[in-house]
């Protein structure tokens, strides 16, 4: 039985499968658990957990589908159900399958939906997919849609008047007590003084090949430097995965450890950190990836595409890249490596712009004021205030093209 002043958000999402969106929810949710009284439910559709550190946050977890077979009808009564059970303050979804699963509930209970299935900035959205008719739809009943950057705004187009940001935030202490850099690099077979990474998942949206010919052409002009791709791919049988370590056989500085459960570790072993999208399909929203890189102080290539220009500044903390040639990268690559000082500056401004910015405090006390003012029934979609956007500001830096 509900108390009377007791308040609840049941938040929606498909699975907590390694990725970007279900590493931000974790962190928002180990956040609210720690600064706030607000009862928390999370629903996922499938029972696919990779953070298991979720597990520990003592949350309710209810699963829509326990036989993993994908949408049934009845994902949509059961969710009606557990809203009609938990009777829940808020809705958060994060997801558009999610958010289209929840509408039923939301106009039978009157229950406000919060809408963070905004996560990229794709390039084009094709108008006559089926994925933009159920954006539609989702926009128009969710009564706010928050996206993890501008350049996610701008490239769903949302109703302005109910559309804000909350930029990505990144807790610090997942950096503290990590193992020591040569131990890490010995457990990996980096044998070498300079190690490259990029963490990203074998999917269409990442450009994996860009980076192995990048690293093929570094490897052939330095001894001295390795290249580790790290993440998922979901199977072994993963075409992009199977393609590119057929490809990297020949490269015994090029490896491919797949998904592993250090990531961090490993990012402070490297001393830079590169980040190639597939731009003719995909933009990346905020990269958690590039956040890390950032966080631990290492300089970042990466391309001017997507939220990554409001994370990245160019000659600041990396370098953007928009049409350069594997040559012209793989110039950058050896200049961030040889020149210490402006790596090093680099990876100092870098830092600063995630403790400035990108915080877990910041994210958390974004949501926080959202969900009270939902809670309080003082939600306004005015012009003016979408204007200043709930994230404060944005990061206070320039663009540079030098």
């Amino acid at each position: 039985m509900k108390q009377k002043n007791q308040k609840r958000i049941l938040f929606y999402i498909g699975s907590l499968l390694a990725g970007g969106k279900e590493r931000r929810l974790l962190e928002l949710l180990k956040y609210l658990k720690a600064n706030s009284q607000i009862e928390i439910m999370l629903v996922l559709t499938v029972d696919k957990i990779h953070y298991i550190d979720f597990l520990n946050l003592g949350v309710p977890i209810k699963i829509l589908d326990e036989n993993n077979k994908g949408f049934k009808p009845q994902i949509i009564s059961r969710f009606y159900r557990l809203c009609k059970d938990f009777q829940p303050d808020i809705i958060h979804t994060w997801g558009a399958k999610q958010t289209l699963y929840t509408l039923p509930a939301v106009f039978g209970l009157n229950i406000p939906l919060i809408n963070s299935q905004i996560a990229s900035a794709p390039p084009k959205i094709h108008k006559t997919s089926i994925d933009y008719w159920i954006n539609k739809i989702n926009f128009q009943f969710s009564n706010l849609i928050l996206s993890n950057s501008i350049a996610g705004i701008e490239a769903y187009e949302p109703p302005k008047n109910k559309s804000k940001v909350i930029y990505n935030g990144l807790s610090f202490s997942r950096f503290k007590n990590l193992p020591d850099k040569e131990s890490i690099k010995a457990k990996y077979q980096v044998n070498t003084p300079y190690l490259v990474v990029m963490s990203a998942s074998f999917s269409p949206n990442k450009d994996h090949k860009l980076f192995l010919e990048v690293a093929k052409k570094v490897t052939a002009l330095r001894e001295d430097i390795s290249f580790l791709g790290i993440g998922a791919h979901d199977h072994p049988d993963n075409p992009i995965f199977a393609e590119i370590m057929e490809k990297s056989k020949a490269y015994p500085r090029i490896n491919y450890p797949g998904r592993i459960n250090e990531v961090e570790a490993l990012v402070n072993a490297c001393d830079l950190g590169l980040m190639f999208s597939n731009t003719s399909v995909h933009g990346e929203g905020i990269s958690n990836s590039i956040m890390e890189y950032m966080a631990l102080a290492k300089p970042v290539i990466a391309n001017d595409a997507g939220g990554t220009k409001e994370l990245v500044f160019n000659n600041q903390n990396g370098y953007l890249i928009t049409n350069e040639t594997v040559d012209q990268i793989v110039t950058k690559v050896i200049e961030l490596i040889d020149n210490k000082e402006k790596s090093r500056g680099f990876g100092k401004k870098g830092k600063q712009i995630i403790k400035e910015s990108f915080t877990i405090e910041k994210m958390g006390k974004g949501f926080m004021k959202v969900y009270k003012e939902f809670i309080a029934g003082k939600v306004s979609f005015s012009t003016e205030e979408n204007n200043r956007m709930i994230h404060l500001e944005k990061p206070e830096y320039v663009h540079s093209n030098s």
